[in-house]
């Protein structure tokens, strides 16, 4: 009668170990799906901000950004999420210098310029906190062999 005790308790461990296993599963590929999610609609924002930026030009052309629109031109028809890491952000950095000249302007022409960038800036903080989510995730004990294993890759924090 031992031995089948002991048996029935190593197949009721071995059938935990392995739900678990199939829910963490799932739970890892929810947040590499939702990382993935964000990182798409963050990076078409960014190229939509880009070429609305650069289409109206004339209305937010001075002198001190003029070098800065010449950059926009540069990007308006690239695949942006297939760049480095430091010329998005410095992409970035330009369509947020650019915006800080006007934003304090109150002229109508520039309130979809406004409202896209600040739904870029939205979309920007969500996705780098599902990345921080989704990062931490994939580091913590258990998960990280699991992550290994599937081939999960840290993403990067755009910041």
């Amino acid at each position: 009668m031992g031995w089948l005790t002991n048996l029935l308790i190593f197949t009721i461990f071995v059938i935990i170990i392995v739900l678990f296993t199939i829910r963490l599963r799932f739970k890892l590929l929810k947040l590499w799906q939702d990382v993935s999610t964000k990182e798409v609609l963050f990076h078409k924002l960014l190229l939509d901000t880009t070429i609305l930026f650069y289409e109206n030009r004339l209305l937010i052309q001075n002198e001190d950004n003029i070098s800065i629109i010449k950059k926009l031109s540069k990007y308006r028809k690239k695949r942006l999420r297939y760049l480095l890491l430091k010329e998005r952000q410095d992409l970035f950095s330009c369509l947020n210098s650019i915006y800080d000249d006007f934003e304090e302007l109150k002229e109508p022409n520039l309130e979809p310029m406004k409202q896209k960038f600040d739904n870029l800036q939205k979309s920007r903080r969500i996705y780098n906190t599902k990345v921080l989510i989704y990062n931490q995730s994939i580091n913590i004990f258990p998960t990280r062999f699991l992550a290994i294993k599937m081939n999960l890759q840290i993403k990067e924090y755009f910041g």
